[in-house]
């Protein structure tokens, strides 16, 4: 829709995420030596006194707290200690996401480094999630005595037993919810589990695994003069996993994120440099959560998506550029296919969605097909949301097994993983939270399942009335301010992710000085603003082109841009509308 026929649609309400000011601004954000929009952006989230913004402004690993009320991590440690001591070869066992990948990587190099044996596997998503039965015999005929599992493990019972009626140890290292049966392992370390007193929930399977690596130099350490390896080098890992699983950037998690970020700004590790390079990051530009979420994160799940995630964890191992090289190519191709299927299922979904004669009237949506890849649904429903604004379920279906799985994406407040349960008589197994969910089910309730859903998701909005349109921002900026200076002050306040994020702004009566449409989707714009000019890119809005010398709102976050190691700053656009 062109923008001058959307200006007849009222602007949204904006809103600053914290009305007022924080009392005493300028001191004391001169005080601890920031800029005053830094000192802002930490008080607009929550952080109201001086020391509290001081610990949020300069995370270190100092304020992590020992984890010595973490339920099961002293018998995980006697028994990495003896499998070192008796010269146990280790299995270890991580699932097909990046938290999985990044655990077993973690996990395999530390002991490795230790100078234990180990052998790692990763799921496949073909073969169903977690740890089967299969992966149990693979790992005892490959020798192991002790088996790891990271990121899984937790609700995997079956597996677990085998091993226990074999005679192989295990340690479970995860961060899922814990089921009211407690797995047969030898230990278990997860922080949801009865008994913790580990005060910090938030922890992804990586950060588990960073701790139970410290913990056990320290306890080698004791024992031992000898030179032991630095679980700090892991912390780049550690650091991918949490922004990617979306754990709360808070207490530990913003220790952990803000300390591999640096460590990751040193490209030490050929893998994750070899993939920045083929992500276009330049060598120059400073790394932070966005990078991790949107360049590295996707490359490293695609394999997963696809087919055995083998690729992505032998390209985290690599130990020089010349064996990462060609492993990076591989992720990076696998990812250009990701996006190919994914764009191809959108298409083919919208479609499929706009035909249904009752589209008009239905609440929640279901779309199925036999030719698309469960790993990747997830995604075209992300864009199917916002395109028919409503929750949608992607599945695709497995004819050769009788079964479909898929993914629920949600939007206007709904809590897609209540919907799913209320569906659950047709389902096999679901699972989730409020804004996306899994779920399993029998092809043959493929049907029955399209109006559940429906009439779920309708009963929801029943009793819940629809969202206000808004916008949330931290600030109004002019023009003149958006530049090099402004992006470092909120670089400083940062990492940003879930539970602290990233700040938003808003420009007022900018100018339209051009335009141009890249890639048929995507609107470049360059704005004035009372003899300030500066470049815009907004994704997805080449239908929204306004025309030139028509005066703009919009809400952005600035970015630095850097190529062949010029910087350049560039508005990234959320939302456009005509000024009023």
């Amino acid at each position: 829709m062109p923008l001058d026929a959307a200006v007849t649609a009222p602007a949204p309400t904006v809103r600053m995420r914290r009305e007022g000011a924080m009392p005493d601004l300028e001191r004391v954000a001169a005080a601890i030596g920031v800029a005053p929009l830094t000192a802002h952006l930490v008080w607009s989230r929550g952080v109201d006194d001086e020391a509290s913004m001081r610990r949020m402004l300069a995370p270190s690993l100092g304020q992590l707290r020992p984890p010595t009320q973490m339920a099961g991590f002293e018998a995980a440690l006697d028994l990495l200690e003896e499998a070192k001591a008796q010269g146990w070869r280790v299995g270890i066992f991580g699932d097909y996401d990046v938290d999985g990948v990044t655990t077993a990587t973690i996990l395999s190099g530390y002991l490795e480094a230790l100078g234990l044996e180990v052998v790692v596997r990763v799921a496949q998503r073909e073969r169903g999630y977690g740890f089967g039965v299969a992966d149990a015999q693979a790992l005892h005929q490959a020798g192991a005595t002790l088996v790891l599992c990271g990121d899984t493990g937790t609700s995997d019972l079956e597996a677990l037993g085998w091993l226990r009626e074999h005679g192989v140890k295990s340690v479970v290292i995860d961060h899922h919810q814990v089921p009211e049966v407690v797995p047969p392992t030898d230990a278990l370390i997860n922080p949801h589990q009865e008994g913790c007193g580990f005060p910090f929930k938030g922890l992804c399977s990586a950060g588990v695994a960073f701790y139970l690596c410290a913990g056990l130099r320290t306890r080698l350490a004791k024992r031992t003069q000898a030179r032991l390896p630095d679980p700090r080098t892991l912390l780049d890992l550690v650091a991918l996993a949490t922004v990617c699983d979306m754990m709360p950037l808070c207490d530990e998690n913003r220790v952990l994120v803000a300390s591999g970020l640096r460590h990751l700004q040193k490209r030490g590790r050929p893998g994750v440099a070899a993939l920045l390079d083929r992500a276009g990051v330049d060598a120059l530009e400073p790394l932070d959560a966005a990078h991790l979420g949107f360049k590295l994160g996707p490359r490293i799940n695609a394999p997963g998506r696809l087919g055995p995630a083998e690729p992505a964890l032998h390209l985290l191992r690599a130990r020089t550029p010349a064996e990462a090289g060609p492993l990076a190519d591989r992720v990076d191709m696998l990812n250009e296919q990701r996006k190919r299927q994914t764009e191809r299922i959108k298409a083919e979904a919208s479609a499929l969605l706009s035909a249904d004669p009752k589209l008009a009237e239905r609440a929640g949506l279901v779309v199925a097909h036999d030719r698309w890849a469960a790993g990747v649904v997830g995604i075209a429903a992300t864009g199917l949301v916002e395109q028919f604004d409503r929750p949608v379920a992607v599945l695709g279906i497995d004819a050769a097994r009788g079964i479909a799985r898929g993914s629920v994406r949600s939007c206007g407040g709904v809590d897609v993983r209540a919907a799913l349960a209320e569906c659950a008589a047709l389902l096999e197994r679901f699972g989730g939270h409020r804004e996306a969910a899994g779920l399993t089910l029998a092809a043959d309730n493929v049907d029955a399942f399209v109006d559940a859903f429906d009439a779920a998701v309708a009963l929801q909005r029943a009793q819940v009335p629809a969202p206000e349109d808004e916008e949330i921002v931290d600030a109004q900026v002019p023009l003149c301010d958006i530049g090099v200076e402004l992006c470092d002050s909120i670089r400083r306040a940062g990492p940003f992710g879930m539970g602290f994020d990233a700040p938003r702004f808003i420009a007022r009566g900018c100018e339209v000085v051009g335009t141009r449409v890249l890639k048929e989707r995507h609107l470049a714009l360059t704005l004035a603003q009372d003899g300030h000019k500066a470049d815009a890119i907004a994704f997805g809005m080449a239908h929204l082109e306004p025309p030139r010398r028509s005066r703009v709102d919009l809400v952005f976050v600035p970015q630095l841009d850097v190529f062949r190691g010029v910087v350049r700053v560039k508005m990234h656009v959320q939302r456009l509308w005509r000024s009023l």
